[in-house]
């Protein structure tokens, strides 16, 4: 009797692990089928839309007709810009008379920067024909008084009066004498109140005659 219930569990036991050892190789070997690998998706947030909102019932309200522009208004508009216009021509023109002033200007002070020169060379050639006048004058003076008084006079009575007058001033007052002494009345008279810087007045007329 022993040995078949040895026998029997020993069976039970065998049939425990070959089932055990099914149920495991059926575990490890099983591949879902296509249904069942099929998992749910998370779901992708929705992407912000780009699109331009359609003026819907929240969205601003555009009036139905435009108001119309006051004629008052559009004439003010209008004056406004013609002033803009006028104002922007009277700016144009002045600028332009600007630039004219300006070149006007360059070229006078050009002009008068020749003006001055020539007049700077015009006074030293006169100052230098002046000098040579002197000269001649000097040498004139020399030549009348080493002449003889009467010889002089002659000579004195022919020459232009302001060269006399010159001539006779540039002597020696006793020289002088001599020559004037010899001269016309008339003429000695003249020259003597030239070169004494007296001229004579003409006679006030007495009682409007």
């Amino acid at each position: 009797m022993r040995p078949m219930k040895f026998s029997r569990v020993l069976d039970a036991t065998l049939g425990l692990c070959v089932f055990t050892c099914a149920a495991l190789a059926a575990t490890l070997f099983w591949e879902p089928g296509p249904a069942a690998a099929q998992t749910p998706k998370e779901a992708a947030p929705e992407a912000p839309s780009t699109a331009p909102a359609t003026p819907g019932k929240q969205g601003v309200q555009l009036p139905a007709q435009a108001p119309g522009i006051n004629p008052e208004t559009f004439r003010m508009i209008e004056s406004i810009e013609k002033k803009n216009r006028e104002l922007k021509r009277r700016e144009e023109e002045l600028h332009l008379k600007e630039q004219q002033l300006k070149v006007l200007e360059e070229k006078i002070r050009a002009d008068l920067a020749k003006i001055e020169e020539a007049l700077a060379r015009s006074e030293e050639q006169l100052g230098i024909q002046n000098e040579r006048i002197r000269d001649n004058i000097n040498a004139l003076v020399k030549a009348y008084s080493s002449m003889k008084p009467d010889e002089a006079a002659a000579l004195v009575e022919a020459l232009d009066e302001n060269l006399a007058i010159k001539i006779l001033a540039g002597m020696r007052s006793k020289v002088a004498g001599k020559i004037l002494s010899r001269l016309d009345v008339k003429t000695a008279k003249n020259i003597s109140e030239k070169m004494a810087g007296q001229k004579k007045k003409p006679a006030a007329k007495k009682g409007g005659n």
